[in-house]
Parts: structure tokens; C-alpha cells; sequence
């Protein structure tokens, strides 16, 4: 198998030629001990089996992001047959810096000039085959926006591959450095190395911890790097890093000059046209709320409503589960079956949501694909640096769910790129805030079951008062205890726009649902099986299975006498065929309310039919009067049975081990509206928050084997109004995400007093405001849309207010533009 890596700097289309080239065979890991993504694709071309694994974007391999040190890292460790490195051809001088680094690793390169449309449109003219002889590796051109250059990159690499024996490592004269480079390469790299030894002396003498730690220099070996260092300042007056640097981009230059040539064209780009709108002063916030309101309706609403369609095949799968499992013998239920049904109740409540989920991760696609996303930044940098934040925060931000579906563990670790020492901690502590993807079948479970009419704007308030609330915490942080800290400036690049293609779209939105299918089938049903445990136990008392039988056999005997009368006693004359008559019907109805046309319906009578042969009267009676009659009293008979179910159910959960925690809150949860079933969601919620869904989805759920979904069964079922929906959705919004996030918050502070503010202070403000609105709300009469307009504005209103009070220190903020 040919293991190929995908390398090149942010914005340079490199995800669009990893689609272009792999197609659908790929999917997203993470990088070993890191939550970056790892997209490997796997395929064949000519033959030939082909890995490929695309690398973190990176602007070089010389600075200390964590992207980059995963990056070095994978190179180092699996050490892959060829290096794919993908360059902006728009903007080559800036691009070749990279290159430069990954042809000294001593790994064959196949180096891809992308956007070439782009650069044409620039009047930017390259010719490939000088480039190749300066560079001595294959210049292959490519569009991946437009699908072209696909098959000239496959070539490429095989025949790259097939002469891999031949070749000759690149080597950049350092000139006055040389001799340094010698002197480390003999006494520290070890001989054995399979990847180029220049390359590693080159990067010990960069000081590059990733590779000092992978060579294993010891104290003596670094006393002689810094001996090494220490002499060539004296001589040359630059540090060595500054040297390679400065040759590098000097090399760059040059390679530029020789193999391009730049007709200046008259008037602006097109990038320029449109950013007189997307950037203008007046028009960026407005713009941007637009954006974002259109991307949650048609993706919460829109997607919402396509559930009408998934619904039906998840309620199928349920009731095949169901005929899979032992039968209830009446109100009595085996454990094994309550454990099934419960693990799909738990399952289905949140893959019901997929729809949403993938055309908003289509919508976020898009919107990375475009180049809009690092505008984003720039926009939201004017007002992020008045509470002590700035453009490097919008990244952690989005990623942890600052337009819905990110998730917090990677928003938090990508703080480690932010320079400026007081906007990262505060970053750090406001991504917890975001919306990560966990809440989102939550949030949608609420709005289902008590907003559908007011889905589109509640979403918006859901997802934009988070960000305002993160603003109000930084700026009480950075104005407070991390007032002293250190910033730093910060300069950012705005890419070309770019068309984005179908297929990129679709494959980023596919893989993403993936993740989130995986996370289901294993952390959610994982806790699910938890909660099932802690829920069941310790069970009911004997007094109550006393009491619910003799409820079951007064229904039963009510049954009994009407059946008496009827000449099909003989076919319920025990309680053992009432049970089974009971379970069919049941079975029916819940097959036959799944039925969308007459042919299915009469596909299921004809089931049915074939099953029960005489007894299918009794389900279906037509004009028989006395099989009409029996069948009323097993209407009758179901009814009682499901509210029996429904109340051993309900006093099982309540003295369950979690139940009794649960109750035990409600002397302070009470006043915000909650029970100790919100409590119990809200406690299975911090292992995963989808948990909470699908503790819901299954403690609301009407009977068992009815296909009504969690947020029907919850507007049935739980007795809330739309004012406790909103006491519950502003808890949710303000207390942090899973206990991971949490541990990593601890990873990046080092420190656990940081880690307990994370969890605690949410909590505590989310007690606040949830008991404040709904007691308030209560006492005032509001309905739900109302008192979350009221908190929405009181939130918007108090960071207004603390924007306009000055930010001391903050550094200033530029941005440049990705051209030539």
C-alpha cells in the first residue's frame, strides 16, 4: 500500500483536493492523544492500494502549534512513502515557505499548484516544468474547485512511487551556517534514522522540541545545541532560527520570480468587490445575523421537518426490535426486553435528528469552503477585543459550537495557538459556554415538543445569546483576575472566495454525521446502560406489584365478562391468550399507525392475517358485533394495561438510586420549574449532554410499543408549559458540556481550581437565571417566547453595556489578504 500524506498551509484548498483524489473512501479519527481531526482516505488507482491522511493545515513547520507538532509527529512515526504538498498558486511566494520544509524531510514531494484558476483570473502566470527543475520534484496544476487536475496528481504520485529508489534528497545551502549543521548532524542524530538526517539536525538545531523529544537528546547533547547556537551568534549576529527563516523566504522569492510572471490587472478582484459588503463597518453585523439566522432555518426547521420522513423508519426499527425480544406477560415486563426497548427509545431519540445535523454541517461547509469563516474572525475581532478577547478566539469559539454543532474538547484545545496570554485563558473559559453539538437534539427535543411555531426564532436566541453571555464572562475575567496577563497582536489572512464544490460539501457534512452516529452507538449507549441500571433499582416494593395486580385483574376481569358473551371466549379464555391477543394488537396498531398509503396498511392486515388466522377478526372486526365488542374491551384492556405500565414505571424511576438523587434537588430546583425527571436528564447529561435526550426520550416514552416520538410523548406526558421549556433551555445554555471538557480545561490551565470555576460557575448562573425567569415569568404571567425575548434582551443589554466600559491593554489588530 502507497501511504501518502496531504501537506500544505491554511486556505489552500487542500480538503478539496483530498476529496477530489479519494472520493467518499475516507473517514475522520483522531490524531493519537490529540482531539485534531485525522482524515484518512483509502482507495485503489491503477492497481494500486493507496492510504492517503491529511495533515492539520500549517503555515510552516517551524513554529509550535499543536496542528504543526501532530503534523511532525505523523511524519516522523509512520514515515509515509510521499508528501502531497498542496500550494495556493494565487499566492505562491507565501506557500513555497512550507515547501521548502517538507522537501528537506528527504521524503519524495509532489508538489500541486491549486487554484490555478484563481491565479489566472490574477493575471498570475506560473510554468510548472521550470519550477519542477528548480524544486527537483514532479509540478503537477490543479483547480480542485472545478474537479480538474485529479488524474495528473494520481500519475504524479505513482510515478513518483515507482522510482522512489532514485531519489535525491533536496539540500538548501545555509552557507555560513553549513558548519553548524555538520557538527550536529555528527554527534546527535542518530545514524539509523529512516527519514533524512540533515533534516533532523536542521530541526534540533530549530530547537524543535517534537523531534528533540523524538530523538531523545539528552541534557549533554542540548548543551552542545546551545553551545552550537551561542557560537554561530557570535559570528553572524542572528539567531539560527531567524537565519533559516530569513533564507527560506529569500529562496521562496526566488523561485517566484523565475517561474512566474504577474500581469497586473486593472480594477479589484472579485474578493475585493464582495468585501466592500461582507467587511463593511455597517453592513458586516447585519450580514453576519442574516447569515446565521438562514443557516438555523433551514437547518433546525428545515431539517426538523424532514424527520417527518426518518421518523417512520426509526419507529420500524423499534418495532422490530420489539418482536425480536421476549413478549410482556401483561403488566409484567422481562428485564431483558425493558433494557432493549429502552437502549432504542435512548438511540432513536437522537438519530431522529440527523437530518438536522447534516444540512447544518453542510451550511457550516459552505461557509469554510466559501472563505467566509475567516472573516468571521475579522468581523467579530472589533467587538471581541472589547472584553479582552480577539480575532484568535473565534476559531475555539466556532469550533466549539459558536454557530451550533462544534464541540468544546477541541474549541479548548485549540486555544494553545492563541499568542495574546489573557484572550486565551478567556477563550478557554468561554468556549464551555458555545452550543457543541451534544445540545443540539436537546435544544431540538424542547422546541418540538413546545415551540414548532416559534422553532426559527428560538433557535436564533439559543444560539446567539451564548456567545453574548461568553463575552460577559471574559469581560468580567479579563477586567478582574486576568487583568495582568499578557496580549499579544494579531494578524490574520482573508482568503479568496471560492465556489464550493458539491461533493466536498456533501463529504465534510457525511463525515461529520458519522462522528456524531459513532458517538451515539458508544459513549451515549454507554451511558444509557448506566442509567438503565441505576433506574431500575432497587425496583418495586411488594406492596406496589401487590397493588398494580390487583389492577391488572380488575381490567382483566372487566375483559372477561364482556368476552363471556361472545362466541370467541374459546380464544381468550386464559390469561395467557389474553396476553398474546393483547401483545398483537398492540403490534398492529403501533405497524399500522407507521402505515403512509393503503397498500402498506394492507400489507400489514395481510402479516397480521397470516399470524393469527381467526383471531385477526378480533383485531380488525368489520361488521362482526361480537368480535366489534371483544375488540372495544381490548381497546379498553390496552389502555388500562399502558396506564398500569406507565405508573410501575414511574414509581420504579422515582425510588431508583438516580430517582431518589434526582428528588433530593428538588427543594432548589423546584423554584426554576424543574422535577426529578429534568433533575435525572440534567445529571446523565455531564457524562454526554446527548444523554439527556435520550433519558427523556425514554423516561417520557407513552408505552411499549408505540412509535409517538420523545418530544410528542413529552408535550403528552410531562405536564411541563412553555415557561418551564424555557427554564430548562436557559439551564442548559449556560452550565458547561461533558466532564471532558472539563478535564481538558484542567489539561490547559494546569491547574484544578480553574477547572472547578468551569463547572461550577455555569451551574451556579444557570440556577440563577433558570429560577429567575420562571419564577418571574410565573408571577408576571408571560408565555414561553416571551420570557425568552425578555432574557434574551437582559443578556444583549448587559454586554452592550460592559463593551462600552474600555479594555485596557488590548493589542492591535490587523489583516491581510491572501495575494501574490
Amino acid at each position: 500500500m502507497i501511504k501518502v500524506v496531504l501537506a500544505g498551509q491554511p486556505n489552500c484548498g487542500k480538503s478539496t483536493i483530498f476529496n477530489l483524489v479519494s472520493g467518499i473512501h475516507q473517514h475522520i479519527a483522531n490524531y493519537p492523544g490529540v482531539t485534531v481531526d485525522k482524515k484518512i482516505g483509502r482507495f485503489s488507482y491503477h492497481g494500486e492500494k493507496i492510504e492517503m491522511v491529511d495533515l492539520p493545515g500549517t503555515y510552516s513547520f517551524s513554529s509550535y502549534s499543536l496542528e504543526e507538532r501532530v503534523a511532525k509527529r505523523f511524519i516522523y512515526e509512520e514515515t509515509p512513502d510521499i508528501i502531497l504538498n498542496i500550494v495556493d498558486a494565487s499566492n505562491l511566494k507565501r506557500n513555497l515557505y512550507l515547501t521548502f520544509q517538507l522537501l528537506e524531510i528527504g521524503i519524495p514531494v509532489v508538489v500541486v499548484l491549486n487554484m490555478m484558476d484563481v491565479a489566472t483570473r490574477r493575471g498570475i502566470e506560473i510554468d510548472p516544468e521550470k519550477m519542477q527543475a528548480l524544486l527537483g520534484c514532479p509540478v503537477v496544476r490543479a483547480s480542485g474547485s472545478k474537479g480538474e487536475g485529479g488524474e495528473g496528481i494520481m500519475q504524479a504520485l505513482l510515478e513518483t512511487y515507482h522510482v522512489k529508489a532514485q531519489y535525491v534528497p533536496f539540500r538548501m545551502d545555509y552557507e555560513n551556517l553549513e558548519p553548524f549543521i555538520q557538527e550536529i548532524h555528527n554527534t546527535i542524530v542518530p545514524k539509523e534514522s529512516a527519514l533524512n538526517q540533515r533534516w533532523l539536525a536542521l530541526k534540533v538545531l530549530e530547537n524543535d522540541e517534537t523531534i528533540i523529544e523524538k530523538l531523545s537528546v539528552t541534557e549533554a547533547q542540548r548543551a552542545e545545541v546551545e553551545a552550537c547556537e551561542a557560537r554561530f551568534h557570535s559570528i553572524s549576529g542572528k539567531d539560527s532560527a531567524a537565519f533559516f527563516a530569513l533564507h527560506r523566504y529569500e529562496a521562496a522569492g526566488l523561485i517566484f520570480h523565475q517561474c512566474a510572471n504577474v500581469n497586473k490587472l486593472q480594477g479589484e478582484t472579485l474578493s475585493d468587490k464582495v468585501d466592500h459588503f461582507i467587511l463593511n463597518r455597517w453592513l458586516a453585523f447585519p450580514i453576519l445575523l442574516l447569515i446565521m439566522f438562514l443557516v438555523y432555518k433551514l437547518s433546525i426547521v428545515g431539517g426538523y421537518k424532514l424527520t417527518d420522513y426518518t421518523w417512520p423508519i426509526l419507529a420500524a426499527f423499534k418495532n422490530f426490535v420489539i418482536e425480536s425480544v421476549p413478549s410482556p406477560d401483561l403488566i409484567y415486563v422481562p428485564l431483558f426486553t425493558d433494557l432493549a426497548i429502552w437502549m432504542v427509545n435512548s438511540a432513536n431519540a437522537l438519530m431522529n435528528y440527523i437530518p438536522v445535523f447534516f444540512i447544518l454541517f453542510a451550511m457550516i461547509a459552505i461557509m469554510e469552503d466559501v472563505g467566509y469563516m475567516p472573516r468571521l474572525a475579522f468581523i467579530l475581532d472589533r467587538v471581541f477585543k472589547k472584553f479582552g478577547l480577539h480575532g484568535q478566539s473565534t476559531l475555539p469559539l466556532v469550533l466549539g459550537g459558536a454557530m451550533v454543532g462544534g464541540c468544546a474538547v477541541p474549541g479548548v484545545m485549540s486555544t494553545k495557538g492563541i499568542a495574546d496570554e489573557r484572550a486565551r485563558m478567556a477563550t478557554i473559559l468561554a468556549v464551555p459556554y458555545m452550543n457543541c453539538l451534544a445540545k443540539v437534539p436537546f435544544y431540538t427535543l424542547i422546541l418540538g415538543s413546545f415551540f414548532k411555531e416559534e422553532m426559527g426564532l428560538m433557535m436564533f436566541y439559543i444560539s446567539t445569546v451564548t456567545l453574548f453571555v461568553a463575552l460577559i464572562v471574559s469581560k468580567l475575567l479579563t477586567s478582574t483576575v486576568l487583568r495582568t496577563k499578557e496580549t499579544a497582536p494579531f494578524v490574520m489572512e482573508l482568503p479568496p472566495y471560492h465556489l464550493p464544490t458539491f461533493k466536498g460539501v456533501v463529504i465534510k457534512a457525511a463525515q461529520r454525521v458519522w462522528v456524531y452516529i459513532k458517538k451515539v452507538v458508544s459513549i451515549v449507549l454507554a451511558v444509557a446502560v448506566v442509567l438503565f441500571a441505576l433506574l431500575q433499582f432497587p425496583g418495586l416494593s411488594e406492596t406496589s406489584k401487590e397493588a398494580f395486580e390487583l389492577k391488572l385483574i380488575d381490567a382483566l376481569s372487566r375483559f372477561d365478562a364482556t368476552a363471556q358473551t361472545t362466541a370467541y371466549y374459546e380464544s381468550v379464555n386464559s390469561r395467557e391468550k389474553v396476553s398474546a391477543l393483547l401483545n398483537a394488537y398492540d403490534s398492529y396498531k403501533a405497524k399500522r399507525m407507521l402505515s403512509s398509503s393503503s397498500e402498506s396498511a394492507q400489507k400489514v392486515d395481510e402479516v397480521f392475517k397470516q399470524k393469527l388466522e381467526k383471531g385477526f377478526v378480533l383485531l380488525k372486526p368489520g361488521k362482526d358485533a361480537e368480535a366489534k365488542s371483544i375488540n372495544t374491551a381490548l381497546v379498553q384492556l390496552s389502555n388500562a394495561r399502558k396506564e398500569i405500565l406507565r405508573s410501575m414505571k414511574n414509581e420504579k424511576i422515582e425510588n431508583s438510586f438516580l430517582g431518589m438523587v434526582g428528588r433530593s434537588m428538588e427543594p432548589l430546583t423546584q423554584f426554576a420549574g424543574f422535577d426529578w425527571k429534568i433533575n435525572v436528564a440534567f445529571l446523565s447529561s455531564f457524562a454526554a449532554r446527548e444523554s439527556a435526550v435520550a433519558t427523556l426520550g425514554s423516561l417520557y416514552e407513552n408505552n411499549k410499543a408505540d412509535s409517538m416520538r420523545a418530544e410528542e410523548a413529552m408535550y403528552a406526558n410531562s405536564g411541563y408549559t412553555p415557561l418551564h421549556a424555557v427554564a430548562i433551555l436557559i439551564f442548559m445554555i449556560l452550565t458547561p458540556p461533558c466532564i471532558a471538557t472539563m478535564i481538558v480545561v484542567k489539561m490547559q490551565f494546569n491547574s484544578y481550581k480553574w477547572m472547578l470555576f468551569a463547572i461550577f460557575f455555569p451551574i451556579g448562573l444557570g440556577v440563577f437565571f433558570s429560577t429567575f425567569i420562571f419564577s418571574f415569568g410565573t408571577a408576571a404571567g408571560w408565555s414561553g417566547v416571551e420570557a425568552m425575548s425578555y432574557f434574551y434582551a437582559f443578556i444583549v443589554l448587559s454586554a452592550l453595556i460592559l463593551g462600552l466600559l474600555p479594555q485596557r491593554g488590548h493589542a492591535w489588530t490587523g489583516g491581510f489578504r491572501n495575494r501574490a
